[in-house]
């Protein structure tokens, strides 16, 4: 019998020279023969996240967070990448300061992002002014109940939000709220603001994204696990959690009740963090060495685009038109010149 052998880092370090590494044709199709990476701004090799890219202003918004960085791991400031101004990168502040944001949308050129909360205040939805950074709470409990503290967001085409709320706050300590609700997905009616959780998850539910349904009426909702990267106290993993990407279907008028669930893909490395769904329905999701692109037809990884290897690792990602930053590890990446177009119709 042959000896196992184990296939090692080594084995794979020609994977960190190029920056594309294609599946499938179809990769080349939506990246076509232009597309590169440029590492714009190399940061502390830690967890960025939240980005969300405002054409109007030319600025991409995305955060540290989480330990080591931060006021042991509590940050009341963000980035804003003034991409115009020869990618000048900034800290802001909101007025009043939100503590610990984790996901960001923007949607009829406001921001909406969610926050972990602190020790001082629970999670919450907050709508940000992109000019003068003002903010204010949207919603911050489930009926009185505080949320364990919300991870990522998106907008459906009529404003309602699905967002997740994961251990992932108290896992890094940024947040006492030890299970006063379950690790859920939440979807909130845009019109009366009321919360409904659609989906109660094992431990995390991580990024999420809303695209057009392929089959018919409704939406469709991929919704990324990773209960694989749970742990409390921090730092402690469960190898044989979930990191599977899954996808559902609404129905109009079903207060986002989610439907007919597939699992879609499960990662080749790592897993998947933040999640979006571009214009022609493509899937695009952080996943440690790069970002994973994913037919939604068939759930089929069509290839990855790739940061370096090493400690870099994509964790978020923020459309343009033709263009597309990364955020995660080691800073902010640039990916300029694709030709499908990414931006969403809403």
């Amino acid at each position: 019998m042959l000896p196992f052998l184990p296939l090692t880092q080594t084995s794979f370090a020609y994977l960190n020279g190029p920056d594309f590494i294609a599946y499938d044709e179809k990769f080349f199709d939506i990246l076509g023969p232009n597309a590169s990476v440029e590492h714009l701004h190399t940061l502390p090799y830690q967890v960025h996240e939240a980005s969300c890219y405002n054409p109007s202003t030319g600025n991409l918004f995305f955060v540290e967070w989480g330990p080591p960085g931060g006021d042991n791991g509590t940050h009341n400031w963000q980035y804003l990448l003034r991409i115009t101004e020869n990618n000048t990168l900034i800290k802001i502040q909101t007025d009043p300061p939100l503590y610990n944001v984790h996901g960001c949308v923007i949607y009829n050129n406001s921001m909406y992002v969610v926050t972990d909360g602190s020790h001082n205040e629970t999670g919450k939805l907050a709508r940000i002014d992109p000019i003068t950074f003002k903010q204010e709470t949207i919603l911050n409990n489930y009926y009185g109940q505080p949320f364990m503290g919300l991870n990522d967001v998106d907008v459906d085409p009529a404003g309602n939000f699905y967002f997740t709320d994961s251990i992932a706050g108290v896992a890094a300590g940024l947040t006492p709220w030890w299970y006063p609700t379950n690790p859920s997905v939440y979807f909130v009616n845009a019109t009366t603001m009321r919360p409904r959780a659609v989906k109660v998850t094992p431990g995390s539910a991580n990024g999420v994204a809303v695209a057009k349904n392929m089959h018919g009426e409704g939406h469709t909702v991929y919704l990324a696990q990773t209960s694989v990267s749970d742990g409390y106290p921090k730092n402690v993993e469960d190898i044989s959690g979930d990191r599977s990407l899954y996808s559902y279907t609404t129905s109009p008028h079903s207060e986002g009740l989610l439907n007919n669930p597939v699992l879609l893909n499960n990662p080749i490395s790592y897993f998947y963090d933040g999640v979006r769904a571009s214009r022609n329905g493509w899937i695009f999701a952080g996943a440690g060495d790069g970002v994973d692109v994913i037919d939604p037809a068939t759930g089929l990884t069509l290839g990855t685009i790739r940061l370096g290897g090493g400690k870099n690792r994509a964790v978020n990602l923020a459309f343009g038109k033709h263009e597309m930053w990364i955020v995660g590890a080691g800073g902010v990446w640039h990916v300029k010149g694709v030709r499908d177009e990414l931006t969403r119709a809403w």
